[in-house]
């Protein structure tokens, strides 16, 4: 009896496997039919109008995105290479109209796995998007932020010897598009902030790398042609200022009108201790959430909603700046899961196996992953508020602040080989905003669902 059920279990996987792979042919097939009659119907326009006619941009671009979609990475590239011939012949070499498709040849060749043509593209566009001429407007810094994305990605996804060129990159255009931004979104913008705040993700990025070494932390930490480097300490000191600098650059922003914005003003002051969590400074990220709360009371709001804004403890740096409480509230629940009382869950997923302590910053290289897909672990581990921990490390002394203690591993799943050792250690090097209520840190348990990056 056994053995027939057994039997009939195989059978009914067997039926269930050859039913999915029919359908994924049949879609596959559907797939190919669409991009064949729109082929046609290109030929038939460019028959009628010419292969260089204005009036075939629209089904040019139509086409290249179903054959991304597709993943027709070289058929999109000529799609995308006609439809920007056709800009440049009707208005010029330098039009602004062809940054869009200059934005989706690169993101196409990297979907290739070819940064180096992507990244001449991407040298090309940098210096087209910095011209003088161009006019100053929304599509120009979007263009910026897409190109600052880019080089993020390329931090995670090109060779490790190229990360220092990404990294000095994307802090050059971000410092250009922030002066830019200023120039063109009307006076208090909260597009600003934002753009500024990106800055500050990256500087923490490169603390993150000099902190590791290596020959990406030795190039940042260099200041001369001849090969000097100063030490770790210094540049990280030297990036901590930075990033100071930046945040107080947010602050002042919203202090600057007749009418001092003192909500966004008072989130920049949890940002800023959120900076100073991360460098190892509790009494600094005390002031910095008290002050914050202060202003946010001063803008009228109720200590019960500032409550809801730090109910419970959130993994640092956070990738967004939220200038309102709406939004940050909103943020903060979305996140969320099934948290309650004094116990937090988290769920993390490492951005590259190269940072992998670090949060994404970007959405570029990121599959979808349900939760149970690939290799994981789940860790259990308590949060004392602002607390310092001290701890050994390779033979230096690594102080962290609102950061993993009493970790123990609960359960895991890893087919890939993994080193336990730097794996619970990375884990412990990670901060948190702490939970506060009242203003008060307060100590929470919680749990942490681990995934490698792919």
């Amino acid at each position: 009896m056994r053995y027939i059920a057994t039997t009939v279990l195989v059978f009914s996987l067997l039926i269930s496997s050859a039913f999915g792979q029919l359908e994924s042919i049949q879609r596959l097939q559907e797939a190919q039919r669409e991009i064949d009659a729109t082929r046609e119907t290109l030929h038939i326009l460019e028959t009628e109008y010419g292969r260089l006619d204005r009036r075939m941009l629209e089904p040019l671009d139509q086409f290249s995105h179903a054959l991304i979609e597709n993943e027709r990475y070289t058929e999109a590239h000529d799609i995308l290479d006609q439809a920007i011939q056709i800009i440049r012949v009707s208005e010029g070499l330098y039009s602004p109209s062809q940054f869009p498709l200059l934005v989706r040849i690169i993101e196409n060749y990297i979907n290739r796995g070819d940064w180096n043509s992507a990244k001449e593209i991407m040298e090309h566009l940098d210096w087209l998007s910095k011209r003088g001429e161009n006019s100053i407007n929304e599509e120009l810094i979007t263009t910026i932020l897409d190109l600052i994305d880019i080089h993020l990605w390329g931090i995670a996804d090109d060779f490790v010897m190229h990360q220092p060129y990404h990294f000095r990159r994307a802090e050059s255009l971000t410092n250009f598009a922030s002066g830019i931004a200023r120039f063109s979104f009307e006076e208090g913008d909260d597009r600003i902030p934002s753009i500024i705040y990106k800055k500050v993700v990256q500087l923490y990025l490169q603390a993150v790398a000099v902190e590791v070494g290596g020959p990406t932390g030795i190039s940042l930490r260099s200041y001369s042609s001849t090969g000097y480097a100063i030490s770790r300490r210094d540049a990280r000191t030297a990036i901590y200022y930075s990033g100071l600098r930046s945040l107080a650059g947010i602050r002042d922003f919203y202090f600057q009108p007749e009418t001092p914005n003192l909500e966004g003003a008072g989130l920049t002051y949890f940002y800023i201790g959120d900076w100073e969590v991360l460098f190892g400074n509790p009494e600094a990220a005390s002031r910095a959430y008290e002050q914050g709360i202060n202003l946010l009371l001063a803008a009228e709001f109720s200590q019960e909603s500032i409550d809801r804004l730090t109910a419970q403890p959130q993994m640092l740096p956070l990738t967004e700046f939220y200038g309102s409480m709406e939004t940050a509230i909103a943020a903060i629940m979305e996140s969320a899961v099934d948290n309650e009382g004094t116990s937090s869950n988290f769920s993390f997923r490492q951005w590259s196996s190269q940072f992998p302590k670090t949060i994404a910053p970007v959405h570029y290289g990121l599959e979808e992953m349900d939760i149970d897909d690939g290799d994981y672990a789940m860790f259990s581990f308590n949060l004392a508020g602002l607390d310092q921990v001290e701890r050994w490390y390779r033979g230096r002394l690594k102080k962290k602040v609102s950061s993993p203690q009493d970790l123990e591993l609960i359960n895991r799943d890893m087919n890939s080989s993994v080193d336990w050792f730097e794996l619970t250690e990375s884990i412990k090097d990670f901060s948190y905003r702490p939970k506060m209520v009242g203003g008060e840190p307060q100590s929470v348990s919680a749990t942490l669902y681990f995934q490698l990056a792919n």
